[in-house]
């Protein structure tokens, strides 16, 4: 019968035992026959292709035909559309009380036909020089005097309905029936959103590169994310001292108005589009002390191995990177698995495409297929 030491002692020995097969094993899974590592990775083999620089900007949402309809004459209000009602252009958005106005009107036109009475029939002796140059012009001045009281009169007259300046929606009411308003008083707010327009705030810097007709993608933020293709309809000219940035704005139709004045809204202004170039994912390049570099696929006794490349990048847009030195047409660039890669680990190579198909997919997944 072993005594209860020698028993503790066994069973730690073939701990050890269990422990250094375990790690053994794991030893053998991670390196090959010669004792390198054997790394999976994913790579890409280079090709040239375009590559579009976009800049990212965030910017708001306003109604092309946005106003504050105010009363142009005195009156007490007899009636006012609500607030939701749709006004066409022309329509009445409020009546006011017209019978002063309309008595004035009616006195200013027989003052009128007066003195057109009166012009005419000295108009006739003044050509027979029956009456004198003075009268005939005195009775001119008094005709044009009260054709100018009526057109006065005839405005006031149409003024005291409201009117729609443009086709829309009433947003807000400032008045209520009853109420007797003034000249200047804010009676409602008017708003058409079948059209609107995105504002945002380009860097001084892209000036010279970004202007009226520049390629934008709009995602309103929301609406779920999906793409507007658009172009810059304006640019300003004027630098805002305070931000340093001009503003763009892009015109976009919004038949359904769903999008709504004071949105946020994510865009990506084109700066550029270079053709016959490198690219890369971002994520494939590592940066330290020492600079940027890759890891490049190099053939090693007919083995692939890891080899540690500087390059110098250029533009960058989204998830790619141009790579202006440093690889070349038709190398092997890993481009997933690089994290824990050591410059001559044997690659394992689980899945290859061209750069130019793995820009596409990165362009697909950062930029959702539109469903306006």
């Amino acid at each position: 019968m072993l005594k209860k030491g020698t028993t503790l002692g066994i069973f730690f020995l073939l701990s050890i035992a269990v422990i250094s097969c375990d790690g053994e094993a794991e030893s053998n899974n991670n390196n090959n026959n010669n004792g390198v590592r054997l790394m999976p990775v994913e790579t890409v083999t280079i090709e040239q292709g375009d590559f579009e620089d976009f800049i990212r900007l965030t910017g708001t949402v306003e109604a092309l035909e946005d106003a504050t309809i105010s009363a142009e004459v005195s009156g007490r209000i007899l009636s006012i559309s609500n607030r939701g009602d749709r006004v066409p252009r022309g329509g009445v958005i409020a009546r006011l009380d017209d019978r002063v106005i309309q008595a004035q009107f009616d006195a200013a036109k027989t003052g009128y036909e007066l003195a057109e009475d009166t012009f005419n029939r000295l108009e006739a002796l003044y050509a027979d020089s029956i009456i004198s140059t003075q009268d005939f012009r005195s009775a001119r001045a008094q005709r044009d005097q009260a054709k100018a009281q009526l057109s006065q009169a005839e405005k006031m007259l149409q003024d005291s309905n409201i009117e729609a300046p443009f086709n829309g929606r009433i947003e807000d009411r400032m008045v209520r029936t009853g109420e007797l308003i003034n000249p200047g008083m804010p009676v409602v707010r008017l708003v058409n959103t079948s059209r609107v327009r995105v504002v945002a705030g380009i860097p001084d810097r892209f000036a010279g590169e970004i202007g009226e007709g520049s390629e934008v993608e709009i995602r309103i933020r929301a609406l779920g994310g999906d793409v507007i293709e658009s172009r810059v309809s304006h640019a300003g000219n004027v630098i805002d001292p305070d931000t340093r940035t001009f503003t763009v704005e892009v015109e976009l139709d919004n038949p359904e108005e769903r999008i709504k004045p004071d949105m946020v809204v994510d865009l990506r202004v084109k700066r550029s589009t270079l053709t016959d170039v490198i690219i890369i994912p971002r994520t494939a390049v590592l940066r330290d002390e020492e600079g940027v570099s890759v890891f490049r696929s190099a053939e090693s006794d007919g083995r692939k191995v890891a080899e540690l490349v500087e390059v110098r990048t250029g533009l960058a847009s989204g998830a790619l990177i141009q790579i202006v030195e440093g690889i070349e047409l038709g190398d092997e660039v890993v481009v997933s698995g690089m994290r824990t890669l050591s410059a001559g680990d044997e690659l394992n190579v689980i899945a290859n495409e061209s750069n130019l198909e793995r820009a596409e997919r990165l362009r697909a997944a950062d930029r959702p297929v539109a469903s306006f």
